[in-house]
């Protein structure tokens, strides 16, 4: 099967070369808006390949793909109705645009069970959605090889500039014995830190390249993924392919990943006192930590492996060929 991968980053390009793997032939675009879609088509048009599905990531990629008119569309949105994107469009823009791909797109990928609901929410047929969350690298995020060094027990949050990571800060007040180690944190957390009295064991990093991810997971005994909404990244199946238990929200891809009691420990959203008791918890307990650990790094390599999320993926697509629905130019008439 030939697709077209739109917008593709760091995910989707793992998801393409997994796909690749399977033997279907894959190609990588980074088009958004309405006008790069028209020259995606007109590029496709012209070539001997043309792509049988479109697999677009995001609402942007999405128009593209729309505009491109070139094949049946798959839609991921990795997040519905979030911040303001870097190129101006504003919220309500947006709500507009993901409400149209909601309606013609001939089936949308889920990542979390949350993002379900609302589209459903949103309108979407049942039948037109399909549950597929991010894949991982379990030849990449493994228990095996060198951790980064540390002097006492260390609690790892891969934050990439999210403010839910002061909660972490708050929350490290009920854990007096361990470090924190924030990768990518925001910069008012050192402030925050100094008020919470907390600073001498909150080591702000910044963020680090996906290959050098697994030394800092293997250096920690827990990690902390707790964001307030959908999504949140795949830190927790990242931490969790490294034998880490993981500390996280009930929201999104943390609560459809972690198991609660089993692979980690899973708290309410903005609720920093819970947060730090459910750490605490579980670094005093050196028993249930290795269990946790143990359960986690089996649920990442049975239910994550890119090879069986890229087979989930392929089967979606198959289904969008199956079933075109045409798109009326006039419905792309949003600005882009």
């Amino acid at each position: 099967m030939r697709i077209a991968m739109v917008a593709a980053g760091t995910a989707a390009g793992e998801l393409a070369a997994a796909l690749g793997r399977l033997g279907h032939d894959v190609r990588e675009y980074d088009a958004a808006g309405k006008p790069a879609g028209e020259r995606l088509g007109a590029a496709w048009s012209d070539d001997d390949w043309g792509p049988e599905v479109i697999h677009a990531h995001g609402w942007a990629a999405g128009v593209a793909a729309l505009a491109s008119g070139a094949a049946p569309l798959v839609q991921a949105f990795h997040g519905l109705s979030g911040p303001a994107p870097a190129n101006g469009a504003g919220p309500d823009e947006r709500r507009t645009y993901e409400r149209l791909l909601c309606r013609v797109a001939d089936r949308i990928i889920a990542g979390s069970t949350d993002e379900c609901g609302e589209l459903l929410r949103l309108g979407v047929p049942r039948g037109r959605i399909t549950l597929v969350p991010p894949g991982v690298d379990c030849e990449l995020f493994t228990p095996v090889g060198d951790p980064m060094p540390r002097m006492r027990p260390r609690v790892l949050a891969v934050a990439d500039g999210a403010t839910w990571a002061g909660d972490l800060v708050r929350a490290m007040r009920m854990v007096p014995d361990a470090e924190a180690v924030v990768l990518g944190g925001p910069p008012e957390l050192a402030g925050l830190a100094e008020r919470c009295r907390v600073a001498d064991r909150v080591v702000l990093h910044r963020a680090v390249p996906r290959d050098e991810r697994p030394a800092w997971f293997r250096s920690a005994d827990v990690a902390v993924c707790a964001p307030w909404r959908d999504p949140s990244g795949s830190a927790p199946i990242e931490a969790m392919a490294c034998g880490v238990p993981v500390v996280g929200t009930a929201t999104g891809l943390v609560r459809d990943a972690v198991i609660d009691g089993l692979t980690g420990e899973l708290v309410p959203p903005r609720d920093p006192r819970a947060l730090g008791m459910a750490i605490r918890a579980l670094l005093a307990d050196n028993l249930r930590r290795f269990t946790a650990a143990t359960a986690a790094l089996d649920r990442a390599r049975q239910v994550y492996p890119w090879p069986r999320i890229a087979d989930r993926t392929a089967v979606v697509c198959l289904a969008a060929c199956g079933q075109a629905l045409p798109v009326a130019a006039e419905e792309l008439s949003v600005r882009s």
